[in-house]
């Protein structure tokens, strides 16, 4: 018996650092009900896919301070659910129907959270009838490639009231050789942060919205730093057990030509900027380094690349904004060779597998990720798998909305044929 979509309806619910974000709930003829909750982020790029929110007009809400999602909710409930209902469920279907009412680049009308909720029940409605896991709807057979973990440490920037001027300092276990083992040494790594933290008497109960801790540090290399002892502390080796990944998120502190430290006042130019970032590179065990530069710096990309000391993975996050024709754009400038994959970004699954097969054409890694604003969803992880990426950044250890996609991971680990992704 073919199965149908009988129900469609969008819910105003909370992410996890309780700002209002889209829920769709999908009934199916078989009676079972299936539901996506969209994330959103702090520290978001210009070039993102439209996040339609009630700043003003007959859907605001005043205790929401002008965040709520209600007109988003407003269009699955009557612009898109007439278009599904009676339809099988199939995302790449629902995506084409989407794309046909609203025709603009960035999702503009109906807004990316309503667009991407209803994408993501679909896929989860389809995977659904066909009696198979979301990760095997798109990988129905063979081995499924998990992702190596890259997990937050310590945050600053936009996540924790600019502890740090840089975003976060994160943790990858290359040397590990599953996900089980990666998570063990990062969980036992993140504890003794805390730890080392507080007997110095620094503040370690400040965490972050990913989970990390909101530690202040007066430079960038003091904080690479702490982290290594941290490493070292739980008895592995930095740069061959476990290395550090650093989030620039370069474009939240650059202004008209410069980027401007939060914690001192000072002003760097784009090339004095780049010597900073030289000179972190080779006093620690980095191995990955997101958004060294702003958005649209494209010039200072390019020259970091063909100047680097060794071997980095430099990926573009607001520079790509998964994204295809500045995907293209930074392939063809050489100024990235990773890209962050976030869904929300693009508003449509269909449209981000794409932009993610795009970066493997070109030999990019890929990070599927996480955003600031989550919830206790683990589709993420499923969609990593399924995908083929050969990494997975959702933040720190700390959090159900965190831990939902990692335990997501660790149950598909001891259930289903994987192999570890060992991307460096």
């Amino acid at each position: 018996m073919t199965t149908s979509i009988t129900g469609l309806m969008g819910i105003q619910m909370l992410d996890s650092r309780g700002r209002p974000t889209v829920c769709a709930r999908m009934t199916l003829s078989d009676g079972s009900v299936h539901k996506a909750t969209v994330p959103s982020g702090a520290s978001t790029g210009r070039h993102e896919a439209h996040e339609l929110r009630d700043a003003q007009g007959a859907y605001s809400e005043k205790f929401f301070q002008g965040s709520s999602v209600y007109q988003a909710i407003n269009n699955i409930n009557t612009q898109i659910a007439p278009l599904l209902i009676a339809r099988q469920p199939r995302f790449q279907e629902a995506d084409d129907a989407m794309t046909e009412l609203d025709a603009t680049t960035r999702h503009e009308n109906l807004g990316a959270n309503a667009t991407l909720a209803v994408s993501i029940v679909t896929a989860i409605a389809q995977a659904h009838a066909g009696q198979q896991s979301l990760a095997r709807l798109f990988q129905p057979t063979g081995s499924l490639t998990m992702p190596m973990p890259m997990v937050n440490i310590l945050s600053g920037g936009a996540h924790a009231r600019g502890a740090l001027d840089i975003q976060d300092v994160l943790i990858i276990a290359n040397g590990a050789e599953s996900v089980t083992q990666a998570l063990s040494w990062v969980v036992a790594i993140r504890e003794s942060a805390a730890k080392l933290g507080a007997s110095r008497g620094f503040v370690t109960n400040l965490v972050a919205d990913e989970g990390g801790l909101g530690i202040a540090f007066s430079s960038s290399d003091e904080a690479c730093a702490f982290v290594v002892e941290c490493i070292e502390a739980v008895g592995l080796t930095p740069g061959r057990d476990v290395s550090l990944a650093l989030d620039i998120a370069a474009t939240q502190f650059f202004d008209q030509g410069n980027y401007i430290s939060r914690s001192t006042g000072k002003v760097y130019s784009s090339r004095q900027w780049h010597d900073q970032l030289i000179q972190l590179l080779s006093n620690q065990p980095i191995i990955s380094i997101e958004d060294p530069f702003a958005e649209d710096d494209w010039q200072s990309w390019s020259y970091f690349l063909a100047n680097l000391p060794r071997p980095i993975q430099v990926v573009g996050d607001d520079l790509f904004t998964t994204n295809s024709g500045r995907l293209n754009k930074g392939i063809t400038e050489k100024s990235a060779n990773s890209i962050l994959i976030k869904p929300n970004q693009n508003g449509l699954l269909s449209n981000t597998l794409e932009v993610l097969k795009e970066a493997k054409e070109s030999h990019f890694t890929t990070v599927v990720s996480a955003r600031s604003g989550e919830s206790e969803d683990s589709w993420l992880s499923d969609l990593a798998l399924g995908w083929g990426a050969g990494q997975i950044k959702v933040g720190s250890t700390h959090g159900s909305e965190r831990t939902a996609k990692w335990n997501r991971l660790l149950e598909i680990d001891a259930t289903e044929e994987t192999n570890f992704s060992k991307p460096f």
